[in-house]
């Protein structure tokens, strides 16, 4: 795999599938972006990273925030000029009873996986179209197309981002830019930090595992595009 030319910016890039991602496209030779809330995260990414500073950028960022966003792109845009491809990791986790979830917890699942994830594709999206050439993939997890007790504020977060992302993609296709879903199982990451419910590690995808398969998703022909990806570990299916 060749990213030598590629921009990728990477949100929720601190940590988990996000970091993983990072440290794979460097590795294929590619100039990334990530960001995340988290200044000591993102300290430490950078540290577990060791990247060539031209060839990476990381930024203190919170999806919630418009003008966080706003301000994010425009540093990418001014230092690599472009962003080929943008991979939507960031995401709050939250297992309960509906009866049982806080307006509190509501909102903040919403304002991350849904409203972040859109306000991020909005602030990208037009150069991309310029450029008649893009490539988005959001992580919208195996809840954004199955259903699961005890997970129903969850999944209606990740089933609003699929119905987001395959309607994106219709209105973007025709200026070459893909949209990609990937729906994936249980993932080993700290996202289960604070979240009750946490499956055996034996029955959970690694972050590896998913960094590999969001690479293949990036890397297929100009005429190709995989719309929606279903991936779960075999002991933990859905």
């Amino acid at each position: 795999m060749d990213f030598t030319q590629r921009v990728i910016l990477i949100t929720g890039g601190s940590s988990g599938i996000g970091l993983e991602t990072a440290r794979l496209l460097l590795s294929y030779g590619g100039n990334v972006a990530i960001c995340g809330r988290n200044i000591e995260k993102l300290e430490q990414a950078i540290g577990s990273l060791q990247p060539v500073d031209a060839k990476f950028l990381a930024l203190q960022a919170d999806v919630t925030r418009g003008t966080d966003v706003d301000q994010m792109v425009l540093a990418v845009l001014q230092k690599f000029g472009k962003i080929d491809m943008l991979v939507n990791c960031a995401g709050a986790g939250y297992l309960g009873s509906c009866l049982d979830t806080t307006d509190e917890t509501i909102e903040r699942l919403f304002a991350v996986n849904v409203f972040g994830t859109m306000r991020v594709c909005r602030a990208v999206l037009p150069q991309m179209i310029d450029a008649k050439s893009g490539h988005v993939v959001n992580l919208c997890g195996i809840l954004g197309v199955r259903v699961l007790a005890g997970a129903s504020l969850y999944a209606a977060t990740k089933h609003a981002l699929v119905g987001f992302g395959g309607c994106l993609a219709q209105e973007v296709k025709r200026s070459g830019v893909k949209v990609t879903s990937l729906c994936c199982s249980g993932v080993d990451t700290p996202f289960w930090e604070g979240v009750a419910g946490k499956p055996r590690a034996d029955m959970l995808l690694s972050a590896v595992d998913v960094a590999n398969e969001i690479c293949s998703i990036l890397t297929k022909p100009t005429h190709a595009v995989v719309n929606q990806v279903i991936m779960q570990h075999v002991s933990h299916q859905v």
